[in-house]
């Protein structure tokens, strides 16, 4: 081959050469893994706190061999600590591929939910973040805490009920309407709370002594919540009982002492307690018991100067209906009581006039039969 041939073929070479360098340059010959906000899709856009939430990831592979593994990183706001990785093993040349990971909704506010890619065989890392707001709501319940003040009431007496309302994160919720309701069938009135959260009002118990439900219920915007306390109406429950006497065989004039147990079955202290005996409707006296509390018993004791005849003995507790009672039925106690009469009484008099008429009598009829006779003889 001549110098000119040789010459002739270098230069084509080299011009084929500078032809496909620019080539080379343009033909994708790497993976290239890509990701973008619209890439990035939540379960649920506006989750309550409380709520998990699905997050779903769509990674491109722009490059024109596949890609090999991609790890994908999910993060919140800051970049520092992820809280979920992911890994693909292979996208394809202009393909893609999907993975998702669970997220527990918390606070509520926005956050920005951040995924990163890693692919070691990339060489482009340009377009491997991408970001999209999330907006966390109120969990739908309010944290409601209700006091009573005093829990326990005499009927008709005015309390305090009184709390706090928040949020799940503690936080205090200012202008929550809080009904509060007295059940069954008692007092109701509707505050509002103020700045810290705080809110109060006064209520009557009600008139029966008994333990009713106080039910705070708050709500704000779509949020809502309540709590519940019992009351208890107290009152006390005098009850007489076991009336019982210091001898029963009785003759008229003798003395006796009538004993009785007054006990208190109520749920409340009773002071300034007068109790009453009977005979019959005749009062005999009263005694006084200054107090009674729950579940607590005494005994009373007055003396009599008995009066013949049988007699329905009484004791009375509250007979003037003094002491405020959950019930009044149970007050009295009955014990009958025989007295006899007295000897040399009306009654023994009566029998000696008549044992004599008839002893005259029979006197008499036998001397006039004796006298009638000795006529006939």
């Amino acid at each position: 081959m001549d110098l000119d041939r040789l010459r002739c073929l270098f230069s084509a070479v080299t011009l084929v050469a500078l032809f496909a360098l620019p080539l080379a340059a343009v033909s994708p010959s790497s993976p290239d893994a890509s990701i973008n906000d619209t890439d990035i899709s939540f379960s649920n856009d506006f989750p309550k706190s409380g709520e998990t939430v699905t997050i779903n990831v769509t990674v491109h592979n722009i490059g024109g061999m596949v890609s090999g593994p991609v790890t994908v990183r999910f993060y919140t706001d800051q970049d520092i600590i992820m809280f979920s990785e992911k890994t693909i093993s292979n996208i394809d040349s202009n393909g893609t591929q999907t993975t998702s990971t669970s997220w527990l909704a918390t606070i509520p506010k926005a956050y920005s939910i951040k995924v990163k890619l890693n692919c070691t065989a990339d060489t482009n890392g340009a377009n491997n973040d991408a970001q999209k707001t999330l907006t966390v709501s109120g969990s739908g319940t309010l944290d409601v805490k209700l006091k009573l003040d005093p829990v326990n009431c005499k009927p008709g007496q005015s309390f305090i009920a009184g709390g706090t309302v928040k949020q799940f994160n503690n936080q205090p919720v200012s202008g929550a309407t809080v009904a509060l309701m007295v059940k069954p069938s008692g007092a109701s009135t509707s505050v509002t709370t103020d700045g810290n959260g705080d809110f109060s009002a006064n209520l009557t118990s009600p008139a029966v002594a008994g333990h009713y439900e106080v039910e705070a219920s708050a709500s704000s915007s779509n949020l809502k919540g309540n709590d519940t306390k019992t009351l208890h109406v107290i009152q006390p429950d005098l009850v007489a009982s076991d009336l019982i006497f210091s001898k029963t065989t009785l003759t008229e004039g003798d003395s006796v002492t009538l004993t009785a147990t007054i006990r208190n079955n109520g749920t409340d202290t009773a002071t300034n307690i007068i109790v009453a005996f009977y005979f019959g409707s005749t009062k005999i006296g009263t005694k006084a018991v200054d107090s009674l509390g729950t579940d607590n018993l005494t005994t009373v004791s007055i003396g009599w100067k008995s009066v013949k005849g049988t007699h329905n003995m009484r004791c009375m507790a509250d007979p003037d209906n003094k002491v405020n009672e959950s019930n009044e039925d149970n007050n009295a106690v009955l014990a009958p009581l025989t007295v006899k009469e007295k000897p040399g009484g009306v009654g023994d008099n009566l029998m000696m006039m008549i044992v004599v008429v008839v002893v005259i009598a029979v006197v008499g009829v036998a001397g006039v039969m004796l006298m009638k006779r000795r006529g006939k003889k």
